[in-house]
């Protein structure tokens, strides 16, 4: 009787210490502040944001383009992400919801080549690219085809390492001749019909002796006046034109000579090299 009792007594001791511990365990002893809540928070702003995202704030900030305004003009629904769920389609923002089939109708995969929306405007040249450059370039496309060249048998790609860039012409070819700048090969060469060699601008006497050498040099040693004309001057508009004297020279003989002699090269006959005219 007694060991039932005491017991019965240490069971009671059990029950009583644990409710008062359970009952501890439950208790906030945090104070309420309810006016905290009284009032809805204002919306985050982008230097908020990128407190966490530093990375696509800077990103936007180097490259964003028109891409760089209000975090929540695209993103409308934040921190939503479940793993469970893996919802980030659902929370993730749409191109469509800005942006129509800008690249027609068969190239609405955006991700495809705008891999980082933060940097829109940079854009690798995935193969996906490579293969539809004629959808919105088809003026060049259409001049390497008509303008047949090495050009035409390359890949976009092997010169447009990215979107938008544009590769020196050193990268593959020589200069014409030592310190020449590269801004001088646009000045005859369209990129697109290299081989139609036309001239903006008379200056580039030097590029032409880098495969004209001895006609080049006769110009120079010549005592005319010929020595003072750019080549372009003559030899206008595309590569190879032969102009006639007449476009420079008009009626320089009294007509009874030139009816004599029609041909001005059967007197003067090079005129690379004429002679002086005192």
């Amino acid at each position: 009787m007694k060991k039932s009792s005491l017991s019965l007594f240490i069971a009671a001791l059990i029950l009583v210490a644990s409710t008062a511990f359970a009952g501890k365990m439950a208790t906030v002893d945090i104070p309420e502040k309810p006016e905290m809540y009284a009032t809805a928070p204002a919306a985050l702003t982008p230097q908020q944001c990128a407190q966490c995202h530093t990375g696509a704030f800077n990103s936007l900030k180097n490259a964003g383009g028109k891409h760089r305004f209000d975090c929540q003009g695209c993103h409308t629904v934040i921190h939503a992400y479940n793993p469970k769920k893996a919802n980030y389609d659902e929370v993730m923002p749409k191109c469509a919801s800005c942006h129509t089939d800008i690249h027609g109708p068969t190239a609405k995969d955006c991700a495809s080549c705008h891999s980082n929306p933060h940097t829109p405007r940079k854009v690798a040249m995935t193969p996906r690219l490579a293969g539809a450059c004629a959808t919105c370039h088809a003026d060049e496309k259409a001049e390497l085809v008509k303008f047949p060249s090495k050009h035409t048998n390359v890949s976009c790609d092997r010169c447009h390492t990215s979107h938008g860039y544009k590769p020196s012409c050193f990268m593959c070819h020589r200069p014409h001749y030592k310190d020449q700048p590269v801004e001088a090969c646009a000045k005859c060469h369209s990129v697109h019909k290299p081989k139609m060699v036309t001239y903006q601008g008379t200056d580039w006497n030097q590029t032409c002796a880098s495969c004209h050498g001895k006609i080049a040099e006769k110009l120079r040693k010549t005592a005319s006046r010929h020595n003072k004309v750019a080549c372009a001057s003559c030899h206008k508009s595309k590569h190879g034109y032969i102009p006639q004297c007449t476009e420079c020279h008009k009626a320089p003989h009294p007509k009874t000579i030139l009816d004599r002699f029609p041909n001005c090269l059967g007197c003067h006959l090079d005129v690379h090299d004429l002679p002086s005219m005192k």
